[in-house]
């Protein structure tokens, strides 16, 4: 079964590039389930990374090819995976891909060893306990969108307590977690209230949560 990743938001998560930016020296990236390559390409641009991308679409992996990327493995994340562990790289990236998943924590688990031993692997995944979504399941709601939280694509659902279940799961120590609200969607007057909100409550606020891990054999 081969799960599509049909709607691509096309820019790059701003707590990814953060996370990044803090690394002292010139990063080498993994970034799974990179699409056309829009997050590797600001990583690149804004961080000088070397950045690597696993694809199962061929068209797109070409485009972040274009983009700037070193290399990008086709692999369907569905079939059994390479078991490598080539301990290359310094940060691991799951940018909106583990929920479109048969199997993600071995996904997680088997991809994370290619990390080095210090590597970082940066999670992001959609909040399924948002405070809207809370009120809407109050009411009796659970409507398939073509797009967020409740995309038609999604195979599995996290709040936040799962989502750190999830890496544990998969040999993982959560270090970070912090909430992204999609500011760009409301006027500036209430963006900074509402970024305070997604990070102090991102169980709450947060559309969006991210992860920062590392292994737990670091």
């Amino acid at each position: 079964m081969i799960v599509s990743k049909p709607h691509v938001y096309e820019h790059a998560n701003p707590l990814f590039v953060r996370a990044v930016s803090r690394h002292s020296k010139v990063p080498v990236i993994l970034d799974v389930g990179c699409w056309n390559g829009t997050l590797g390409r600001e990583l690149i641009r804004s961080c000088g990374a070397v950045v690597d991308g696993i694809e199962r679409d061929a068209m797109q992996a070409e485009q972040a090819l274009g983009t700037g990327y070193r290399r990008v493995e086709i692999v369907d994340l569905n079939e059994p995976l390479d078991d490598s562990a080539c301990q290359e790289y310094d940060f691991i990236l799951f940018g909106d891909i583990l929920e479109h998943l048969l199997q993600p924590k071995d996904v997680l688990a088997a991809i994370s060893r290619r990390g080095k031993p210090e590597a970082r692997i940066l999670v992001s995944l959609p909040n399924i306990a948002f405070i809207a979504n809370r009120l809407s399941h109050l009411l009796g709601n659970w409507d398939y969108k073509d797009y967020g939280i409740l995309d038609r694509t999604h195979l599995r659902f996290f709040t936040k307590r799962t989502m750190v279940a999830l890496l544990e799961g998969a040999g993982l120590r959560v270090v970070r977690v912090d909430g992204y609200v999609g500011l760009h969607r409301y006027p500036w007057f209430i963006r900074e209230p509402l970024r305070m909100l997604g990070r102090t409550w991102p169980s709450l606020f947060a559309i969006q949560i991210v992860l920062e891990a590392e292994l737990m054999s670091a």
